[in-house]
């Protein structure tokens, strides 16, 4: 649960302060929690390639179609529709921000599913938010599992002499992998309908306290709520705009609190 909050207190840093140089520390130490405390079976090369991917497709699309800026390094000829004009440096650097956003953000909510067993974040619910934390925990474990089942399933090809030749070779994996997971869904909904889930109010084997230090990240991560209201309040300049020339991000220590609040309550959350 300690975890579960630093990772909302994460998302609100980057939703509510838009500003790159947040953005960057909330990445940052997203990673370093992704790196120490993920489970071992976990793998975090298939993130950083589609993050990579991701964060260079919005940087080149808001480049190319965005024609505002006045530092132009380039012209897109007028006959080809929808992205003729003008190419700015300002055009890249919006689309840089945007990316770096996105990049925090995904971060942040995978620390979820890369430190923590959907089983556990699942039990870390209240009783009255059971189902909840079922769906949340369920829907968490999809992608490792299919992961898991893409990996087997190729091998599986691999040694019965198959070789990827072209888009169209994929099928032989894709089918296998979309087929296991209709059927683990099927399962778990037997399992989940065996066990009597959802008649009643749901039981716990052990009841696990929570610790100092947990509770103690808890309540810091929930202090990153009042330099970011303050922010609001005061009209902080913090909205970094590229156009027509870019600013610097803000300095106020105010814009910086959420994100040094957030460091340090991941070195204080004690790993599951």
């Amino acid at each position: 649960m300690a975890l579960l909050v630093w990772t909302l207190g994460a998302l609100l840093v980057v939703l509510a302060i838009p500003d790159p140089l947040s953005a960057t520390l909330v990445t940052v130490v997203s990673w370093i929690v992704l790196v120490k405390r993920r489970v071992s079976e976990r793998q975090l090369r298939p993130l950083v390639v589609g993050l990579a991917i991701m964060g260079f497709v919005s940087m080149l699309v808001n480049g190319v179609l965005v024609h505002e800026g006045a530092t132009v390094v380039g012209f897109v000829p007028t006959w080809i529709p929808l992205v003729s004009g003008p190419i700015t440096i300002e055009g890249f650097l919006q689309g840089g921000s945007i990316a770096l956003t996105l990049i925090a953000t995904i971060s942040a909510a995978a620390t979820l599913a890369v430190v923590m067993d959907p089983t556990d974040l699942a039990d870390s619910f209240p009783r009255s938010l059971s189902r909840v934390g079922a769906a949340l925990g369920s829907a968490l474990n999809l992608a490792p599992a299919m992961a898991a089942s893409y990996r087997s399933i190729k091998e599986a090809q691999q040694f019965r002499g198959w070789r990827p030749r072209g888009a169209r070779a994929m099928i032989d994996i894709i089918i296998p992998v979309l087929l296991g997971a209709i059927e683990r869904s099927t399962q778990l909904a037997e399992s989940m309908e065996a066990r009597g889930f959802g008649s009643g109010p749901r039981s716990q084997l052990v009841a696990q306290e929570p610790t100092i230090r947990n509770l103690t990240g808890a309540v810091l991560v929930a202090m990153c709520g009042f330099p970011i209201l303050a922010v609001h309040l005061a009209h902080v300049p913090v909205l970094w705009y590229p156009y027509p020339t870019p600013s610097m991000p803000s300095l106020s220590p105010l814009v910086w609190a959420p994100s040094v609040l957030l460091w340090v309550a991941a070195l204080v959350i004690e790993p599951g």
